[in-house]
């Protein structure tokens, strides 16, 4: 947002202690600012049950996307996330290509999913749900995300306001088509998500979502 800039000195001097205090602040923000992804720090893990043995990772990165956030009034808030299927990452090239073949998430044919807020329900400070809809595999339904606000500042390194969260999330992978093998991997798909968002006023100009 626009800030007036002060008419006399002395209010220069205040107003510029108050930034450097908000820029040390783990949580303050003065009102809903629209931040962009980071994609070098955002990350989407998801796990599933595999014939009771183990629950093996993989990894999605974020193709695009942005949310606006006010961390005193969690409602204003929205989100529109972009994830890239076919960057999927399991640590083995033929794992890979059987996930992201049409025997599971089809990249070929739907190269992204998309996630786009609907509601934003505050828990406390820092713990939110926010309660969204999916576009994944050519199906739409809702899924929660509970989320947890971890910080806002500078980044050191960028000079730039940065916002960071962690936030998890379940699906059935049935309720998205996914239907093969039943005995192999589990139903439920289990996510994870690392994020840090960098503060630009024009994140969501032009871009999908965008009311």
């Amino acid at each position: 947002m626009s800030r007036a800039s002060p008419s006399h000195p002395r209010s220069a001097a205040l107003s510029a202690g108050m930034l450097a205090a908000l820029a040390v602040s783990p949580h303050a923000q003065a009102a809903t600012d629209t931040w962009r992804f980071d994609p070098v720090h955002s990350q989407i893990w998801f796990s599933a049950d595999h014939q009771h043995f183990s629950k093996p990772q993989g990894r999605l990165r974020i193709k695009d996307g942005w949310f606006r956030f006010d961390p005193k009034d969690w409602s204003s808030a929205r989100v529109d996330v972009v994830i890239d299927l076919a960057s999927v990452d399991l640590g083995d090239a033929k794992w890979n290509a059987m996930v992201t073949s049409g025997q599971f998430l089809d990249a070929q044919r739907w190269s992204t999913a998309r996630f786009l807020s609907v509601t934003v329900e505050a828990r406390d400070a820092t713990h939110a749900i926010v309660h969204g809809e999916l576009d994944f595999r050519g199906v739409k339904k809702p899924v929660d995300l509970a989320v947890t606000l971890n910080r806002v500042g500078t980044d050191p390194y960028l000079f730039k306001q940065k916002a960071g969260f962690s936030a998890s999330a379940t699906l059935d992978r049935f309720d998205f088509g996914m239907t093969r093998y039943k005995d192999v991997v589990a139903a439920t798909v289990d996510l994870h998500f690392e994020i840090e968002g960098i503060r630009d006023r024009d994140a969501a100009t032009d871009k999908p979502g965008e009311p």
